[in-house]
């Protein structure tokens, strides 16, 4: 193993001085051969005599220098066609095939808008010599960031066309340069035209639905990102496209309305993330599994059928959805396991609470809270009687007086495990929360207060933001008021800065009272 990697690399630096026109020295030679002596036990020294001094790379195996060519950008692995006759078709093996528009052009100043159109029809003419050149070799996996616009979408999708009969597994499509977004267009039927088609990646471009669209079997996970959906094209897609599992819309710009229905709909990840002009979303679909929605403002969910929806994050940071998750969508979505909210929240104390009877995952991230007893979630964990994990972070900006509230007797909570706290600061009405925790949770095992808050970034993306530590006084109250409080005799009760989590990546706080206190 170690021997293939030796001569792999080498090989690799030798192919980089060849495209650069730089001459290997026998010295180079000398040493390579030595290498190879001393790292294969079953080179000879005769061995030496079967390869020429003065050109090594030639003695390799198609499937090293394939490998080498492989690690090459694609605009230089297919210069190497022009090394010799014995490379002339290598470069034809590499499955990988990545271009922008730089990639495609030689000195063409992209410097005025009107020379766009015309460097939109050069990369295409571009793109559709190499895909001739390789006609006969299969390409797995296509990406292109370049100029393209409206005026080259007829020739650009007999590109697609090409890449079909070649097999084509994964595309990645960035319509634009240099932050300038064009028109180019795509419509649903181009979907039909890539029969081994897994996964497709849309960037910067429209998207139109089409009445002569074809069923595509094979397409499974669809990333749309500063995509234009024109109305029914999304529902479009969902009808021709049978075996698609996973659906992300990222700052598209949206029709008002989205619908996900569909009999046979064999989707079970949806993402929706920040999205424009969205204001209803509609579900029939069976198979659906998880539901991530991220805007400013929320938005009408109705769910019609989604019998085995487990996961759902909602996050509206311009209003409470408090009221709405606590009401409506409690009474919707009845058998959910995982839950996770992101809110702005004026009061706990108006939110009506509807139980959740198959919960066990709680996620609570809120802004903008108010200095009302953090108590009020208690009748939250009432209604979720299964719940295990209960995750709250506080990004809060408090305002106003503070809201004085009766003290409610302790209901224990038998199934909580785990309950971590984020944005913890010490204050009073989060000292009582906390102590509520540790003599109601009968079976808890871990509790984690922690000074930064935990913030949801987006499908299995999770961060610690930093913030200004606690002083050494308060962080010494904070352990000594809850040190012993908690009435599981498993509770394990963890009082950090910031948890260790090899994925924070903030810089350590050198003058971090908490951080020197944990070391």
């Amino acid at each position: 193993m170690i021997y293939a990697h030796v001569v792999l690399s080498l090989a690799t630096i030798a192919v980089f001085a060849i495209l650069i026109k730089v001459r290997l020295r026998s010295r180079i030679n000398y040493y390579f051969l030595r290498l190879l002596r001393n790292k294969n036990p079953f080179f000879s020294p005769n061995e030496e005599t079967v390869f020429s001094p003065d050109d090594l790379i030639s003695h390799l195996s198609d499937d090293i220098l394939i490998s080498i060519i492989s690690r090459l950008c694609t605009r230089d692995a297919t210069r190497t066609s022009l090394l010799a006759r014995r490379w002339r078709n290598l470069y034809k093996s590499v499955t990988k095939i990545e271009f922008s528009c730089y990639d495609l052009l030689e000195h063409v100043p992209l410097t005025s808008k009107s020379i766009w159109s015309e460097s939109s029809n050069s990369v295409v003419n571009a793109l559709d010599r190499f895909l001739r050149l390789r006609y006969d070799s299969k390409i797995h996996s296509f990406r292109l960031k370049g100029c393209l616009n409206k005026s080259s979408t007829d020739r650009f999708e007999q590109c697609i066309s090409f890449l079909g009969r070649m097999g084509v597994e994964k595309i990645f499509l960035e319509c634009c340069c240099r932050s300038v977004i064009l028109d180019l267009s795509f419509s649903c039927h181009f979907f039909s035209k890539m029969p081994f088609l897994k996964k497709l990646e849309l960037s910067k471009c429209s998207l139109q639905s089409s009445l002569r669209s074809q069923c595509n079997n094979s397409l499974q996970n669809l990333v749309l990102t500063d995509v234009r959906v024109s109305t029914g094209a999304i529902e479009c897609v969902l009808s021709n496209c049978l075996k698609l599992h996973s659906l992300m819309m990222t700052r598209c710009v949206c029709p008002s309305k989205l619908s996900f229905c569909g009999s046979h709909l064999e989707l079970k990840s949806l993402y929706i993330m920040k999205c424009e002009g969205v204001k209803e979303i509609e579900f029939y679909a069976s198979n659906l599994v998880l539901f991530e929605f991220t805007n400013r403002v929320h938005v009408d969910f109705i769910f019609n059928h989604v019998p085995q929806l487990q996961s759902t994050y909602i996050s509206a940071l311009e209003k409470n959805i408090l009221p709405y998750v606590c009401g409506k969508l409690a009474v919707d979505l009845p058998d959910l396991k995982s839950l996770n909210i992101s809110t702005k929240c004026d009061n706990f104390q108006e939110s009506r609470i509807n139980m959740f009877g198959n919960l066990r995952r709680l996620y609570i991230n809120v802004y903008s809270l108010p200095k009302s007893h953090l108590l009020w979630l208690t009748s939250f964990l009432h209604s979720c009687p299964l719940l295990q994990e209960f995750h709250l972070t506080m990004n809060i900006c408090v305002h106003g007086p503070l809201v004085e509230k009766e003290k409610q007797a302790v209901v224990f909570h038998s199934e909580l495990k785990k309950m971590e706290i984020g944005g913890f600061r010490g204050t009073e009405y989060e000292m009582e929360f906390a102590l509520y925790i540790l003599k109601s949770a009968t079976s808890l095992e871990i509790m984690n207060i922690n000074r930064c808050p935990k913030v949801y970034k987006g499908p299995d993306n999770w961060c610690w933001e930093p913030v200004h530590s606690w002083s050494e006084n308060t962080h010494a109250r904070i352990q000594t008021e809850l040190q012993g409080q908690a009435v599981s005799k498993t509770a394990q009760l963890t009082i950090q800065y910031k948890p260790d989590d090899p994925l924070y990546s903030a810089p350590p706080c050198s003058s971090c009272p908490a951080c020197c206190w944990e070391r």
